[in-house]
């Protein structure tokens, strides 16, 4: 289902703008990874931790806004129970220019605004990018997509935690100024029948298509066919 429909003319996402967000069962796609940790919040248990696999070219650990859990606390706002609309027009508190709206979450920063907040959410964290900056010890394994695929299996059976997979597919595109695709749509089926052979186990997915990063809308929408097909979400695209 969609929880944000995709409109018919699509902007361009950038660090704070999202497009869309669809959701089958525990899955979630959207056009911009900040809308991530919104879908994270909605399928887990804050009383327990998840290991999170984190597939992206960045590793989208930009610094968390330091007041965030003090700013939703004055506030009263819960993170797990609010709409995903009032997720978007959350903004960053600028006590000297209060006039200034910062959305609070964007693409670089969800993931450590998360921790910031709530601190015991994250287990292990494995990595498997292709930037280290910003250098971060919130990392506890920077692996290959290889590694993924030998690996996720006997990780999940060795771990009583749950698991949080969070793939952005401008992962499988190259990262100069002439964007052009890296990877062979069989590697990108090979992740989905990994986290399909899985999903027993695995609490969430996120996938991000990140067009900006991937050479525009056509790119993304054919590689995200690929997972579409292969995992059926039937998203329609």
């Amino acid at each position: 289902m969609w929880i944000k429909e995709k409109p018919l003319q699509l902007l361009e996402s950038g660090r704070t703008t999202a497009n869309f967000l669809y959701k089958k069962g525990k899955v979630y796609v959207m056009d911009n990874h900040l809308c991530a940790a919104w879908c994270w919040l909605q399928e887990v248990d804050l009383n327990k931790s998840y290991n999170f696999v984190h597939i992206d070219r960045h590793n989208d650990l930009l610094y968390p806004i330091p007041s965030i859990k003090s700013d939703l606390l004055s506030n009263n706002i819960n993170l797990q129970k609010i709409s995903f609309e009032d997720y978007l027009n959350l903004n960053e508190n600028q006590p000297e220019e209060p006039n200034m709206k910062v959305p609070l979450f964007r693409w670089d920063n969800y993931i450590l605004n998360l921790n910031e907040v709530f601190p015991d959410f994250f287990g292990k964290k494995y990595f498997i990018t292709k930037e280290s900056y910003p250098g971060s010890d919130f990392i506890d394994y920077e692996l290959s997509v290889e590694d993924f695929f030998n690996g996720l299996h006997h990780w999940i059976n060795l771990s009583e935690n749950g698991w949080i997979i969070n793939l952005d597919i401008d992962y499988f595109y190259s990262q100069y100024k002439d964007i052009f695709k890296l990877y062979s749509n069989e590697l990108i089926r090979k992740i989905a029948e990994v986290l399909m052979e899985n999903m027993d186990k695995i609490s969430v997915i996120t996938i991000a298509l990140s067009p900006e990063c991937c050479g525009g809308w056509e790119n993304a929408f054919e590689t995200m066919k690929v997972l579409n097909d292969e995992m059926g979400l039937d998203m329609g695209i």
